[in-house]
């Protein structure tokens, strides 16, 4: 990892986040090995930066060699692009399983592997658990996304911020938060306390208020102080995600005038 003002730059293949204009994820979601690759090619065309392996997509709790043939499957299809895999579980509103136990040792049975450059790890797995999958993935070289999701009412925004702050604690290369918003007013309440908080983080963040109001958010990301964010070259992955070819000319745009 090399440092930088601010916080530390975390390099994740050909890609570094944390430097330059945010980079751009394409999640790949598919039911079958096959689906998998069509989604690869697709995000590959589409000029992602990262690739984001939906395995809940194709399973709420693949088995370990189901997995890494799905990871190979992207590989295939969409060469060197790096790779982010993860299991978005019901803890976190997605369709993956909430098992914690099994879900941490899905995690640190894959980097071990060292099939994809990181991982997201759920904070909401519980503290000790998380700390044991980053240890895990350290120890193989493989860098970690803490996460932390909500769908429903966050209530006070100020969780996001504390979600950030404990991911970095627990050892997290980057920290995610990501929260649904109801209007442009908490949209904005969402993008000012996260980037209060990305400002006293020592690792690259990324920041996401989800739903049509959020957008914002993922296009100005730059102006947050995300590193990434994620755009469509298919079917989305979460509320409020856009196409990622008119998601980088936007971000372009923005790009140039910070400049």
């Amino acid at each position: 990892m090399e440092t930088r003002q601010g916080g530390r730059t975390v390099r994740w293949g050909s890609v570094t986040l944390g430097e330059g204009m945010p980079k751009v994820c394409v999640p790949v979601m598919g039911g079958s090995l096959d689906a998998l690759r069509q989604a690869a090619r697709r995000a590959a065309y589409a000029r992602a930066d990262v690739i984001e392996l939906r395995i809940d997509s194709l399973s709420p709790m693949p088995d370990a060699d189901t997995a890494l043939s799905a990871c190979r499957a992207v590989r295939e299809a969409a060469g060197d692009i790096p790779l982010l895999f993860t299991l978005r579980t019901a803890r976190d509103g997605g369709p993956g399983s909430a098992d914690a136990a099994a879900y941490e040792k899905l995690l640190c049975t894959l980097v071990k592997a060292r099939a994809f450059e990181a991982v997201d790890c759920e904070l909401s797995v519980g503290d000790e658990a998380f700390a044991r999958i980053v240890r895990a993935a350290h120890a193989a070289g493989v860098s970690v996304v803490g996460s932390s999701h909500e769908f429903g009412e966050i209530g006070d925004m100020a969780r996001a911020a504390d979600w950030l702050a404990r991911q970095q604690e627990l050892g997290a290369d980057v920290c995610k938060a990501a929260v649904m918003t109801r209007d442009r007013v908490q949209a904005l309440e969402a993008a000012l306390t996260m980037t209060r908080m990305g400002e006293m983080l020592r690792v690259p963040m990324i920041a996401i208020a989800m739903g049509p109001a959020g957008v914002l958010t993922r296009v100005c990301c730059e102006c947050m102080g995300s590193c990434l964010t994620f755009g469509t070259a298919g079917e989305a992955s979460a509320p409020g995600q856009t196409d990622a070819a008119a998601l980088r000319a936007a971000m372009d745009t923005i790009h140039a005038a910070m400049a």
